[in-house]
């Protein structure tokens, strides 16, 4: 059965996703307590995506699960794509260093000493350095791939399957997220958001219960979640926590906040379940182009503003506003373009 309110929460994640990557490329830093307790609730939007896909997870693939056809999709969509885009940094490197070569030694070697010094193995299998975001990919990648094991865990009794979700959440509060520096980040991001990941997987089985329970009071979920952001950034946490995994560095915070958000959004758009919005749809329907088309958009004016040497006004709300709003348009501009060019290979390129 098509769920129309988890459709939308797609769509409304990554419109967060990419809102939350634009900040840097804009400028723009928050420094007020609701300015910062916004982008407490804006950054992170990674967790809505893993609590979707464990819904989805559930809902979609259970019942008739073929570990073999799945993986196939899975390659198909998600891998495939990524393997293609994350190759444009490094094609970009050979042509600077071509370009520059032909016309001058000496301008061709900063390009040709970052391209020797560029880690190759670890670019694919970390996704770091490349697109903002790409360490999602082998991240998910990972998560598919162990998925009969999420098959076992969704027939356990619910007591058991509680009892483990919450057992990880704990390991992923004291754990954080990887830092892009370690390479076995990747193994550590997949421990952090695997009960983001379960929970998405018990929501779905138990969605009737849990719409019947919470009928009417999303917005304490919210003011909750709030709370969370807030308290925060009094405690002086701005952002994701990250940090290798076996050192203690206080309680990740975020998780906690993206998963009552993330209840929040199940909950509040399911009074959507009979609604039509043409946006959201359409944004929905390319929401994994959208995410893998955006980090390559804000690269390219990354690049422009370093050739340029230009700068945008520092916190102009305006300008990030903008920015993000370019990034998003061409990104949902571009794979919709690639669809309608390339119907049967669209998903090969882009993921959509």
């Amino acid at each position: 059965m098509y769920i129309n309110s988890i459709n939308y929460f797609r769509g409304i994640a990554i419109i967060l996703i990419v809102f939350g990557h634009s900040l840097g490329i804009a400028n723009f830093s928050y420094s007020s307590i609701i300015g910062n307790t916004i982008f407490n609730l804006t950054l992170g939007g990674t967790s809505l995506f893993v609590f979707i896909s464990g819904f989805l997870f559930h809902h979609i693939f259970y019942e008739n699960f073929e570990f073999k056809r799945f993986i196939i999709k899975k390659n198909k969509n998600v891998l495939f794509p990524y393997l293609i885009l994350s190759t444009i940094p490094i094609l970009y490197l050979l042509l600077k260093v071509s370009i520059n070569g032909l016309l001058s030694l000496n301008a061709s070697f900063p390009f040709y000493e970052k391209l020797s010094s560029f880690a190759i193995l670890r670019h694919y299998l970390t996704g770091v350095p490349g697109f903002v975001g790409y360490w999602y990919i082998p991240f998910i990648m990972i998560v598919f791939a162990i998925s009969p094991i999420f098959i076992m865990f969704i027939k356990l009794n619910m007591k058991t399957k509680t009892l483990i979700v919450f057992f990880m959440l704990i390991c992923s509060v004291f754990m954080h997220r990887g830092t892009d520096e370690n390479i076995f980040s990747v193994f550590q991001n997949v421990i952090y958001f695997t009960p983001v990941y379960l929970l998405g997987m018990i929501l779905s089985e138990k969605k009737d219960i849990v719409y019947s329970k919470f009928i009417g009071k999303d917005y304490y979920l919210l003011i909750f979640g709030f709370s969370l952001a807030l308290l925060q950034v009094f405690i002086g946490k701005i952002g994701n926590y990250h940090k290798d995994p076996f050192f203690f560095n206080g309680f990740d915070l975020m998780i906690i906040q993206k998963i009552i958000l993330c209840l929040f959004f199940m909950i509040f758009l399911h009074r959507f379940e009979n609604s039509k919005n043409k946006l959201l749809d359409i944004i929905a329907a390319n929401s994994f182009g959208i995410f893998f088309l955006h980090g390559i958009f804000i690269r390219i004016i990354f690049e422009i503003k370093e050739m340029l040497d230009f700068s945008f006004l520092s916190n102009s709300f305006a300008i990030y506003l903008l920015i993000a709003l370019l990034v998003f348009s061409l990104s949902l501009i571009t794979t919709v373009f690639i669809k309608r060019i390339f119907p049967n290979y669209s998903r090969y390129l882009v993921g959509s």
